[in-house]
């Protein structure tokens, strides 16, 4: 009796609570931008890597710098981003479109390390025998080192939209949002490159050079992610007159967004990023 009565409040509630909400929207969007990408440095890839040959070598000429990854379209970001999401109204507040779904999350600069050396040397010297010229060859040496944590993700993200002149063609929308999940195929990444080099052309403009390199990949625990972000868009409305065409928005989002990221090894960092999306959003 009791499952019973347990199981009817909860057909009634459901009911009740499909009438108040449903489903209005479905949005479709890519983006790319930075979730926290983080410098590292030589003892957190150790812990990441720790049997690596690369990090067994003498590592401290190599200067450490900053380096940002570019997405392919002249701009640099350290993530790309898939989301496919429902919008719901509700009748208590018709203003506000509650956006809910599923995002992948491509991270391929999560945590970065960059190092490199390099010097020059006399190697010899050429004279003309017509004019006694003298000509200096130098021989130079580069070292570098590359390192990287990639993630995957999968995430849960939900945000209020609230939308300026939804009527008209062109709208304006912002919101507030926020996402979690967890991460799949962890990896990190080492690459270390050694050159030597010296000039032969007697006016200085051709080398001789030689390399060698090593390349090495560890898998390593997943862990949780997550972020609160602030959209800003803008929205067109693809048709005013033919009916078919009337449901179907393409916008534009902007996202501002603190970025939490736990990497099993490193710990719990915290850090501001910047992303865009582009959308397809049709009304049902």
């Amino acid at each position: 009796m009791k499952k019973a009565t347990l199981f009817a409040a909860l057909v009634l509630s459901t009911a009740a609570f499909s009438q108040k909400i449903k489903i209005s929207e479905i949005h479709i969007s890519s983006g790319n931008g930075s979730l926290g990408t983080q410098d590292g440095t030589l003892s957190d890839f150790a812990k990441l890597a720790p049997n690596s040959a690369i990090l067994g070598m003498d590592l401290s000429q190599l200067t450490p710098y900053s380096y940002m990854y570019s997405n392919g379209f002249g701009l640099y970001s350290g993530s790309n981003s898939t989301s496919l999401q429902l919008g719901l109204q509700c009748a208590k507040m018709p203003k506000i479109t509650f956006r809910v779904g599923l995002t992948h999350v491509n991270n391929y600069g999560l945590l970065s390390a960059h190092g490199s050396f390099y010097e020059s040397a006399p190697y010899d010297t050429l004279t003309s025998s017509q004019t006694g010229e003298q000509t200096f060859i130098d021989s130079s040496h580069t070292k570098s080192y590359d390192m990287n944590y990639s993630n995957k993700q999968i995430r849960l993200d939900g945000a209020m939209i609230f939308r300026m002149f939804p009527e008209k063609r062109w709208s304006l929308h912002a919101g507030l949002g926020a996402s979690i999940g967890m991460s799949y195929r962890a990896n990190t990444y080492i690459n270390y490159w050694e050159n030597s080099s010296v000039n032969y052309d007697y006016q200085g403009s051709g080398y001789y050079g030689s390399g060698t390199g090593m390349n090495e990949s560890f898998k390593n625990k997943n862990s949780l992610a997550a972020s609160l972000y602030i959209p800003l868009g803008v929205d067109f409305c693809i048709g005013k007159k033919r009916e078919f065409w009337m449901p179907f928005h393409l916008y534009a989002e902007t996202r501002a967004s603190l970025n939490i990221n736990s990497i099993n090894g490193i710990g719990t960092t915290f850090s501001p990023g910047m992303s865009s999306a582009l959308g397809l959003r049709v009304k049902l």
